[in-house]
């Protein structure tokens, strides 16, 4: 694949193994073609204990129904329909053993009978409870036991597949049961107020009717009867095991905000979410002083039972109120429906006018609705392989649908008003009910109180329209899909919405292989602050030309995995340079107004120059994405100096390090998002350079003398052309000689210039044959490629050495050459002796004809040349005798055949303060190698000048910084500058007394050529 998840932080949900049945064990999923086996819901926090039998986290429902039948795997018709025993018969057979040592299994019996009657003696609820007989053993930790491979083995009676015995209650007598479903320490003493009594339904049919549930009581919670707690806890479990969800209603009775009244307790539902491990006993919470039973069921409670098994007075003795809560659209009328809604009706005391605590009903709006279909980032199917819209409708008029059926009209009334109210559903306290459960999302916008008239045996519909909530518009890049995503925004940075529902965006760009990338994408709420309670974003990344993968090859998991607050963040990795596509969704495949969000791409694509000096001070321009003025830039492990920063460029100046090849690494700090260019650039020379000897052949050389040719090496690229700038290239010598480039050293490393030469003269000190070797970058490279060449090293009674015997002068040029004479004695200067010039061709002036050596051996004249027209030739000789002689030759180049290479200087990009560095170029000619040439005329022509905003004139997409014409001229120079000896002419830059961040763009010429030089210097950023 082309494209890989990196590791990231993320956000894990423990999950474990589904209840199934499969050879007599309970193994991780089996399925057969008309049941199916649910875990059960256990809502436990422990040390040491494992949840194995919460597995699907998107199953249950609240306001109402714990389950609704979705569209994948239930019947025809029944989609939208809650999940119930059918015909509201539950057949429920008890354990053979005792429930406790110290409770009998009759008294067992008893308690089970006693909490189904809270529910069966509900008046308006058509369910026929019946303990039918007992399970066919006692059920104990001897046949329920977990195995070494993590199955369990129990009796087949308990099993999901046991619709014989539809409901199984499970005396643990010891907690070894609940050790073996839970985890080991799950059924200890200590653990009582979470594993007291759990279970619920674990199997279903197609036809959306409940086949099986299992229910365990804990013995070590139960060590004598009565117990209140535990008979609370046994009445939850059972409304769950008939099907209700848990419910929102006078949350204040938990938060104590506002103080509750009686009233409140009165109304409040047992079918709340969560417990406090404070309410022990559960009486201290809800009971009022004792006034109100906690575990009998309120007329909330009532309500949710009855519509799901509606007697034949339901309708006739309640009163309905039913509709829609919508998402206002940009004229105020209904738009998109909105879940996640609670939706409260309280019954209006003609006494007081006041709404009532005790008369109280919720359902929280799309309870019938998928809350969770998955994506196509994520996936459509859940850990354990089965699609998540096997659980709610897709009928978009279900979206915000809520039902207030059962309310209840006191004192013997038939009319009566209710106020209608709306309210977000609490993460915290009521995180596990609705439709969005486990990631509850807040309302937008809000709806005044509503006072609606009800009668017994009416159906009022009152759909609420919720004022000043996100309106729905279009995203700037207009609709996208999966085979038709949109450009990714120019700057890799930008802001839209999910919307509608099961609206996901997405986005193509280009990518070089062998780079990273992260991804970020922040939910917003409604001022565009990160938020957890709005759109929960998940990304995903393809190949563009990927048919359709889901879930994404990379993608995230999860949302908000990132160590910032409301932020998703994928890390991927590019292996190859193609198009792809980014995918940003919901992470439950929701879509709606209000989900605003807002993403950053952090990408670096390529680095220009893509070689950096080893003396470090190369300006490199890193185009990409969603650079910010805080993004850090590492080259290898050192961090670079940024000198300009934009949202697709940032510019550093690279620091010096050794040779060899590098990474860029941008890095987000507050994120620590990264993305990292791996091994571009180069710094000095790469690992398939090629180093050349360009001249090194040298007649032999008296010792004492400096042989006549320098040594000259260069360095190219593996295309064999491309000259290599600021690479290492080490002189040696066996044995030693003095190198010029040394300081007179035996062994140095010089940097190669922007030709990719490095050249060094040479003295001999030793007589004999001398091997000089020249390594490219040996502290780099273990085999590191060098030249060699030799030179005689020869000694006499009288020897004559000319410096530099030869030169290559401008024609036309005037000037005055120096030539050096030394005069040696096997190898020991001579002097005061005299050496005579004389001019064998051409047309030059020798002052003075004859020189005396000094105490160095050394003696020089003056060649005056005026307008040189053509070759000279100079013949050095030793009085007495005139002998030895040597031969000094001047080549005339005409300017036709001057040839000029930058040297060093020609683009720089610092901070203001230092001044800018010299610009050199060389003057050569036509031939191979290319000889330097001396007195050529060299203009150095600029304009100084500052850019808009100080903006940096250096282009990512080019090898040198844009020519565009500077906005603000501060003024004009130009320098006209001859070669020296060594064919170079060197500028210094000014700045004319202007301060601040400037730019100067200028051209070098000689000869027909011409070469540009650009420089600036920029305000620091930090």
């Amino acid at each position: 694949m082309p494209i890989i998840s990196l590791p990231s932080r993320t956000q894990g949900v423990a999950e474990g193994g589904q209840l199934c049945l499969f050879g007599g064990k309970f193994t991780h999923r089996s399925w057969a073609s008309s049941w199916a086996i649910l875990p059960l819901n256990i809502l436990y926090s422990g040390a040491g204990v494992i949840l194995l039998l919460l597995t699907l986290t998107q199953i249950a429902r609240a306001g109402g129904p714990r389950y609704v039948a979705g569209i994948s795997y239930f019947n025809q018709g029944t989609v939208g329909m809650p999940l119930t025993w059918a015909q509201g018969t539950v057949n429920y057979y008890t354990d053979q053993g005792s429930l406790s040592p110290t409770v009998s299994g009759p008294q067992g019996d008893a308690l089970v009978a006693d909490a189904f009657s809270q529910w069966t003696s509900i008046s308006t609820a058509a369910l026929s409870v019946t303990h039918v007989g007992q399970l066919a053993e006692d059920v104990s930790g001897a046949n329920v036991y977990r195995n070494s491979d993590g199955s369990i083995t129990m009796p087949a009676d308990i099993m999901p597949t046991a619709t014989g015995t539809p409901v199984g209650i499970v005396y643990d007598v010891d907690g070894t049961v609940t050790d073996a479903l839970l985890g080991q320490g799950a059924g200890d003493a200590s653990e009582c107020f979470g594993n007291a009594v759990f279970g619920g339904p674990d199997n279903f049919g197609t036809d959306a009717y409940f086949l099986h549930a299992l229910v365990v009581l804990n013995g070590n919670c139960v060590p004598q009867l009565p117990d209140p707690d535990v008979e609370y806890r046994l009445v939850r479990v059972l409304g769950q095991v008939l099907g209700l969800g848990w419910s929102q209603m006078n949350l204040n009775v938990q938060t104590g905000n506002p103080p509750p009244t009686a009233d409140d307790y009165v109304g409040f539902s047992i079918m709340h979410a969560v417990d406090l491990p404070g309410c022990v006993p559960i009486a201290k919470c809800y009971s009022n002083g004792g006034q109100v039973n906690p575990y009998q069921p309120k007329m909330d409670d009532q309500a949710a039972l009855s519509r799901l098994y509606p007697g034949s007075t339901f309708s006739a003795n309640t009163a309905r109120i039913h509709g829609n809560v919508y998402f206002a659209n940009a004229s105020g009328q209904p738009g998109q429906g909105m879940q996640g809604v609670n939706v409260v009706a309280r019954w209006i005391d003609p006494n007081t006018n006041q709404p009532s605590g005790a008369y109280a009903s919720s359902s929280v709006s799309g309870f019938l609705f998928a809350g969770n279909v998955g994506t196509t980032v994520t996936g459509f199917n859940d850990s354990t392989g089965l699609p998540f819209n096997r659980y709610g409708s897709n009928e978009p008029m279900l979206e915000g649908f809520f039902d207030l059926a059962g309310l209840q009209i006191p004192n013997g009334g038939s009319i009566g008003q209710y106020q209608l109210t709306v309210e977000a559903v609490d993460p915290f306290w009521s995180g596990t009910m609705g439709p969005y459960q486990p990631w509850q999302v807040l309302p937008s916008g809000s709806s005044p109180s509503i006072i609606v008239n009800v009668t017994l045996g009416g159906d009022v519909p009152k759909d609420l329209v919720m004022q000043g909530s996100a309106a729905q518009k279009p995203d700037w890049f207009g609709p996208t899909t999966y085979n038709s995503p949109a450009p990714l925004p120019v700057a890799g940075d930008w802001a839209a919405s999910l919307d509608p529902y099961g609206g996901l965006d997405y986005f193509w760009f280009s990518g070089q292989a062998n780079r990273t990338l992260a991804v970020l994408v922040t939910a917003l709420d409604a001022l565009s602050a990160p938020s957890e309670s709005k759109a929960q974003p998940v990304i995903g990344m393809w190949q563009l030309s990927d048919p359709g993968t889901f879930p994404a090859p990379a993608n995230t998991p999860s949302a908000f995995n990132s160590s910032m607050f409301g932020t998703t963040m994928l890390n991927a990795q590019l292996l190859q340079a193609t198009s792809f596509r980014v995918g940003i969704a919901d992470i439950r495949g929701d879509g709606r107004p209000d989900y605003r969000y807002h993403a950053r791409l952090l990408y670096g694509d390529h680095v220009t120059p893509t070689r950096a000096s080893v003396g470090g001070g190369t300006a490199l321009a890193i185009a990409g994405y969603g650079f910010q003025a805080n993004t850090s830039v590492a080259v290898g492990s050192g961090n670079a100096a940024l000198m300009a920063v934009s949202a697709n460029q940032i510019l550093v100046t690279a620091s010096a390090k050794a040779d060899g090849v590098q990474d860029i690494t941008l890095t987000d700090p507050p994120s620590l998002a990264s993305s990292v260019l791996s091994g571009v650039v180069t710094y000095g020379a790469g690992p398939n350079d090629i180093l050349r000897l360009v001249a090194g052949s040298n007649p032999g050389t008296p010792v004492g003398g400096q042989a006549p040719n320098p040594i000259r090496v260069q360095v190219v690229a593996p295309d064999g052309i491309t000259p290599v700038a600021g690479a290492s290239v080490f002189f040696t010598a066996t044995p030693a000689v003095a190198f010029a480039a040394c300081s007179g050293g035996g062994s140095c490393t010089v940097l190669t210039d922007q030709s990719g030469q490095a050249s060094s003269l040479v003295s001999v000190v030793t007589a004999g044959t001398i091997t000089i070797t020249v390594q490219l970058a040996p502290a780099s490279y273990t085999s590191p490629q060098q030249v060699q060449t030799t030179l005689l090293g020869t000694e006499s009674a009288l020897d004559l050495s000319l410096l530099s015997p030869y030169a290559w002068i401008a024609q036309g040029a005037t000037l005055n050459l120096t030539l050096t004479a030394r005069v040696l004695s096997n190898g020991v200067p001579v002097n005061g002796r005299t050496v005579n010039y004389y001019l064998d061709k051409g047309s030059a002036k020798l002052n003075p004809p004859s020189a005396t050596t000094n105490t160095n051996g050394y003696a020089r004249s003056t060649l005056e040349i005026s307008s040189l027209a053509g070759d000279v030739q100079v013949s050095v000789c030793v009085e007495p005798g005139d002998a030895p002689c040597s031969t000094f030759y001047g080549t005339a180049v005409p300017a036709s055949s001057l040839r000029m290479q930058a040297v060093a200087g020609d683009l720089q990009l610092i901070t203001v303060g230092p001044p800018f560095q010299p610009i050199t170029v060389r003057i050569t000619d036509t031939s191979t190698p290319p000889e330097s040439v001396l007195g050529a005329s060299v203009l150095f022509q600029s304009l100084l000048g500052r850019t808009n905003n100080d903006a940096p004139i250096v282009s990512s997409g080019d090898t040198t910084i844009t020519r565009d014409p500077l906005p603000v001229i501060l003024g004009m120079s130009q320098e006209s500058l001859t070669s020296d000896a060594n064919g170079l002419a060197t500028m210094q830059p000014s700045t004319g007394g202007f301060t601040g961040a400037l730019a100067i763009l200028g051209t070098v010429t000689a000869g027909p050529g011409s070469l540009p030089f650009q420089l600036q210097s920029l305000w620091p950023l930090h």
